[in-house]
């Protein structure tokens, strides 16, 4: 019972290669599904889930985090926001309003998503017959015997006309675009699991999707996962 993890590039076909993989093999797709859980498990809004998922932060601002700001462990107190120091731009850990008579306020901070994400992965991993999008789970299933890591990429331009064309977006913006999102996976892996998100040695396959039509690659990885079950 495998699982397959797909790190990909914005613009290099990934999604869509991971969710044809799942389909074919009769796979559970996890993606946004992880945001999902852990909304729920927290009582968290979504969109403040999605705050960290996946995105990193600047050398500066990681360490200036870490310095001032220690990560609380799950069901912590969180401190006082006079205490997070907004004017270096760091992110506010998410505080639940509620009613006296309702259930504690929820506290959702970097070190309980990672906590949270890390748990729900490996899982995945335990069970199986899934395949996960991102969230390092590369690194996190690394030592799964079960796991199957690829990476999706494709050549820098190739990958800017596809957003351009997929968004409706200037060629400027998806430039910015792309170089937002490779910026903050390399910041993610770095930061938060000492790892280098172009070390191929993390990955049993990489396809260049400018090279290798996206079908052919769903068939690629596919006819692995197949033949190693």
């Amino acid at each position: 019972m495998a699982v397959v993890t797909v790190a990909r590039q914005l613009g290099s076909r990934g999604d869509h290669i991971a969710l044809q993989v799942a389909e074919a093999l009769g796979y559970e797709h996890v993606d946004s599904r992880l945001v999902e859980e852990i909304s729920g498990i927290t009582d968290t809004p979504p969109e403040e889930v999605e705050k960290y998922d996946e995105k990193g932060e600047g050398r500066v601002r990681h360490f200036l985090k870490r310095l001032l700001v220690p990560e609380m462990s799950p069901g912590g107190f969180p401190l006082s926001s006079a205490a997070y120091f907004p004017e270096f731009g760091l992110e506010f850990p998410y505080v639940m309003e509620r009613s006296g008579s309702e259930s504690p306020a929820t506290y959702l901070d970097r070190g309980t998503y990672q906590l949270l994400i890390t748990t729900l992965l490996q899982d995945y991993g335990d069970t199986g017959k899934a395949v996960v999008v991102g969230r390092a789970s590369q690194v996190i299933l690394a030592k799964n015997p079960s796991a199957f890591h690829v990476k999706i990429i494709a050549p820098f331009d190739l990958r800017c006309d596809r957003v351009k064309q997929a968004q409706g977006v200037s060629e400027e913006q998806a430039r910015e675009l792309v170089e937002q999102h490779d910026r903050w996976r390399q910041l993610y892996l770095r930061n938060y699991h000492d790892a280098d998100w172009d070390d191929l040695l993390l990955y049993h396959l990489t396809i260049n999707t400018g090279r290798v039509d996206p079908e052919d690659a769903v068939d690629m990885i596919v006819h692995y996962v197949k033949r190693k079950d």
